[in-house]
């Protein structure tokens, strides 16, 4: 294998670039899982977490993003014209600004620490020359152990397999790693979308890279110790930055281009919430944003898992419901926090909640009548968000009987386990208002069924569900 030479803090490593099929066959990985079932490793020391299917996905996906991204770019440079099927491909995984995958990290265990069994040669030493380009020879027993970067390779495997099953099948795979929205099972791809992922497959195989830095003869305890500094010493990118830089999200690009650019919101999100409501602007942390907007469209808080096709298909939904929020009174304004409570955004997580329970919900829960009632309700107002608004003040009842008796048929909907902590927040009486608090996941639910309750909507199945099991066990 022909690799540079590097010292990384005075140790040895081999700089390794091969196709990513190749650093498969060659390549394994010490998680106790790989270990227990595969017998040809039976025996050696772990040095690895187990893999966490779900991140391995998400890499699979943007690896296969990156690959359709660098068929079509080999294409436009040919001067080929790309079909509108292969662009709906593209749009489909997604189409960030650039995609690259990071080198990996890997250990040789089976030699003398250095590495210093192992043949290595300038290439240009035949030729009485020196390149500073080696060749490494290695045998079969040198596997490259991964240390940092097993997620990765799981998801190239997924990736391979992916394209393996679509070029012999001409078949998109039930769970496959992409299909197009309105694909139909076992439904035949054409031929020039099978050429198409022929091309990918190639790619993959072959003119696809990835960097290898890998380490020669470090023991049990070296090796664990490095993939401990790896992984525990680097530093999240902040949210702030996330939603700045991050052009492959899909509710981050929907935001930045709908709400942002394209002028749905009145103002420009900050970097985070205002908590002094006597400086309140009227705009919102960007971060809120982001999270209504998933809970919008996706019924959950965050994006992951979430593609292009889906988010571009409810866009008119979630452009509605900000455009009928953005012209509610106070909201956007200055001191819109003294003024109403939309300015809050675990209110609008709520109203974000149940408008997509409504929509998009489970059968069990979706109720397009409701969620038309629920929409013109918004839109005239009928429900009153100001801090006058005794409704609001339901969660800092102590019991479900006082809440009862103050807001008739309320019990119905609204259900607070004895036993719950739930630290709604608090009536600031001297500047009347209504400040919710922190824990908006235990929050925000039980204000969606303030409002169901409000409307005369169906109560939430779970929340009948808890209030009969009460019932029964008194």
């Amino acid at each position: 294998y022909p690799s540079l030479i590097g010292e990384n803090l005075g140790h040895l490593t081999l700089k390794f670039s091969m196709p990513i099929s190749q650093f498969i066959n060659i390549s394994a990985v010490g998680n106790k899982k790989n270990i227990d079932d595969n017998e040809a490793i039976k025996g050696e020391f772990l040095a690895q977490r187990n893999l966490i299917r779900k991140h391995a996905i998400g890499l699979a996906k943007y690896t296969l993003m990156g690959l359709v991204r660098a068929e079509i770019k080999s294409r436009l440079l040919k001067g080929s014209v790309i079909d509108k099927e292969i662009l709906d491909i593209k749009e489909g995984l997604g189409d960030p600004a650039y995609t690259s995958l990071q080198p990996i990290v890997c250990n040789i265990r089976n030699c003398e620490p250095g590495g210093k069994d192992i043949p290595i040669s300038d290439i240009g030493d035949d030729f009485r020359t020196t390149t500073g380009v080696y060749n490494v020879t290695l045998s079969q027993k040198h596997l490259l152990w991964v240390v940092d970067g097993q997620h990765r390779r799981e998801g190239f495997d997924m990736v391979l397999d992916f394209l393996k099953k679509v070029t012999n099948t001409y078949r998109y795979p039930e769970k496959g790693l992409y299909k197009p929205e309105n694909y139909s099972k076992g439904e035949l791809i054409s031929e020039k979308i099978s050429d198409f992922w022929l091309a990918i497959k190639e790619i993959a195989t072959g003119r696809s890279t990835i960097a290898i830095e890998c380490h020669v003869g470090l023991n049990e305890k070296e090796e664990q110790q490095l993939f401990f500094d790896l992984n525990s010493k680097t530093k999240k990118v902040v949210q702030s930055l996330a939603h700045q830089y991050d052009h492959t999200d899909p509710i981050n690009k929907y935001v930045t281009y709908s709400l942002i650019n394209g002028g749905i919101l009145s103002f420009q999100p900050k970097d985070r919430d205002i908590t002094d409501w006597k400086n309140d602007d009227g705009s919102l942390a960007r971060k809120d944003i982001n999270s209504v907007t998933c809970l919008l469209c996706l019924g959950k808080s965050n994006s992951i898992g979430s593609t292009p096709a889906q988010i571009n298909s409810r866009t008119s939904i979630m452009d509605n419901f900000w455009k009928i929020i953005m012209d509610m009174p106070y909201f956007g304004e200055e001191n819109a926090k003294s003024n109403t409570l939309l300015a809050q955004p675990v209110v609008l997580k709520a109203l974000a909640k149940l408008c997509y329970d409504l929509y998009f919900g489970h059968t069990s829960i979706q109720n397009i009548e409701h969620y038309k009632k629920y929409i013109t309700s918004l839109k005239n107002n009928e429900i009153s968000f100001s801090h006058d608004e005794k409704i609001w003040t339901a969660l800092f009842m102590k019991t479900n009987k006082e809440r009862a008796e103050k807001f008739k048929g309320i019990e119905n909907y609204v259900y607070i386990p004895s036993e719950t902590n739930l630290d709604a927040g608090v009536h600031d009486t001297t500047n009347n208002w209504i400040r919710f608090g922190n824990r908006h996941n235990d929050i925000f639910p039980r204000l969606g069924d303030i409002i169901r309750w409000k409307l005369n909507l169906n109560p939430r199945p779970s929340v009948t569900k808890a209030i009969n099991e009460a019932l029964e066990n008194e």
